[in-house]
């Protein structure tokens, strides 16, 4: 019989136990967002899983398997010292997430059959190309559920240098290609895994665009500037304007993290920012409107956030609660169909155990004027563009869900949801102006 056989089962059944060994012994709150772990301006906070893996493995096999140097140096993901010494899978980090679910809408939203189904997937790569220099790129492979008509592609992919300046006293760090728009908090909690619930703000800002960051700090400030295309287009620009991105953040206090953002972004047909599946378009470009329709073929945009988050403790259990407040303006060359929107959202969060909690979110977003209306979405699930078009005049959403962690890279939810929406005086749309509820259960992973 061939002796190494024991050998390599053992050791195989000490890889696969690995894993788990590692992933009990991390705590909940060390759990980053997989945003915070791979995007630009976030630095990765977490060991590579892939390297405690190999680490247990070797632990519990010192006495059963006598390796070599050489062995150990194939085996080991612990770095050398420079990139081009170090084996190549050492130089390459591979992760990603997960998401499926049961979800209902009700005959007026976009779910009217409930139904399985697998709402999101990503992969994401980080190859390191040089010291401080890396190269990631996100693989979507399922987005938000709409298979049909998002088929895989990339998401963020770029260069990313994490010291441009090293003489500089403080760090700047680069990026230049597909980024995350820096605006607002949500994009970095979008996600499955990391959203405490299963639908997102009705504000839910995001985008993603080609150009270049520049992120660093000032004392305890941190701040991102960020130049990209600004159209929804991808490599292509529609028009000589850019877009512009300013965000400060930080915690100038223990418990309180407070964030602003402004972003301008010039003129273009469609705008790559979104907000809630909304972009910045003429008036009746992508849908209906009761009003009539802009000659115009581009519009402006601005936009800006506040945001603040609260951290406590209460009934010796952790809890938060999360405030945004924010506006926009659209301005037309034609100023009748120039439009100019509000919102807000809250956001408390209670941890009954270590491993449940119980969260509730309402936001709104809207003209505020019974006169002028715009297209609000409400992604993924509400579908207010297509039965609304450019009539509405305020969106809300109010959504309740419980939360369980059976491990720090599991997330189990339950969310019941309402949509409202309120439509301009002008308006004749009758059909499905009622409210929506939403019910789902979902659990996303990520590894």
């Amino acid at each position: 019989m061939n002796t190494l056989v024991p050998l390599r089962l053992s050791f195989l059944l000490a890889f696969l136990g690995g894993p788990l060994c590692v992933a009990s012994e991390i705590p909940t709150d060390r759990v980053t967002s997989t945003k915070t772990m791979n995007s630009g301006h976030h630095q990765k906070m977490v060991t590579s899983a892939q390297q405690q893996v190999f680490v247990a493995a070797e632990a519990q096999n010192s006495q059963q398997v006598n390796l070599s140097d050489t062995q150990i140096l194939s085996l080991s993901t612990q770095q050398t010292g420079h990139v081009l010494s170090n084996p190549w899978y050492i130089n390459i980090d591979i992760s990603g997430f997960g998401a499926l679910g049961h979800y209902s809408t009700g005959s007026a939203g976009s779910k009217p059959v409930a139904g399985f189904e697998v709402k999101e997937a990503s992969l994401f790569i980080t190859a390191d190309v040089w010291e401080g220099v890396s190269f990631f790129i996100e693989l979507q492979t399922n987005r938000l559920g709409k298979d049909d008509q998002l088929f895989s592609r990339t998401g963020e992919v770029y260069v990313h240098i994490t010291d441009l300046i090293p003489s500089l006293k403080n760090t700047i760090g680069f990026k230049a290609g597909r980024i995350d728009l820096p605006f607002g908090e949500e994009y970095l909690w979008q996600d499955a895994i990391d959203n405490p619930l299963i639908t997102n703000s009705v504000v839910y800002p995001y985008g993603w665009d080609e150009g270049l960051l520049l992120y660093g700090a000032i004392s305890s400030v941190n701040w991102v500037v960020a130049i990209t295309d600004g159209t929804d287009e991808r490599s292509e620009e529609d028009e000589s304007d850019k877009a512009i991105n300013l965000k400060i953040y930080g915690n100038p206090f223990k418990n309180i993290y407070l964030s602003a953002s402004w972003m301008k972004n010039g003129d273009a047909a469609k705008s790559a920012v979104e907000f809630g599946g909304s972009h910045f378009q003429p008036v009746g470009a992508s849908h209906d409107s009761a009003v009539g329709d802009s000659p115009s073929t581009v519009v402006d945009g601005m936009l800006y956030e506040l945001y603040g988050k609260y951290s406590f403790n209460l009934l010796d259990r952790k809890a938060y609660i999360a405030l945004s407040a924010g506006g926009a303006s659209q301005e037309d060359e034609a100023s009748a169909y120039d439009r100019s929107w509000r919102w807000f959202s809250i956001e408390p969060l209670y941890n009954v155990t270590n491993t449940l909690y119980t969260v509730l979110r309402y936001s709104q977003i809207g003209t505020y004027d019974d006169q002028e209306g715009y297209h609000f979405d409400g992604k993924i699930f509400a579908g207010g563009n297509s039965a609304f078009g450019y009539d509405t005049e305020k969106f809300s959403r109010l959504g309740l869900g419980i939360g369980y962690l059976p491990n720090p890279r599991t997330r189990i939810k339950l969310e019941y949801a309402k949509d409202h929406f309120e439509l301009i005086d002008a308006s004749l749309i009758q059909t499905n102006n009622d409210d929506r509820d939403f019910l789902g259960v979902e659990i996303a992973v990520r590894f």
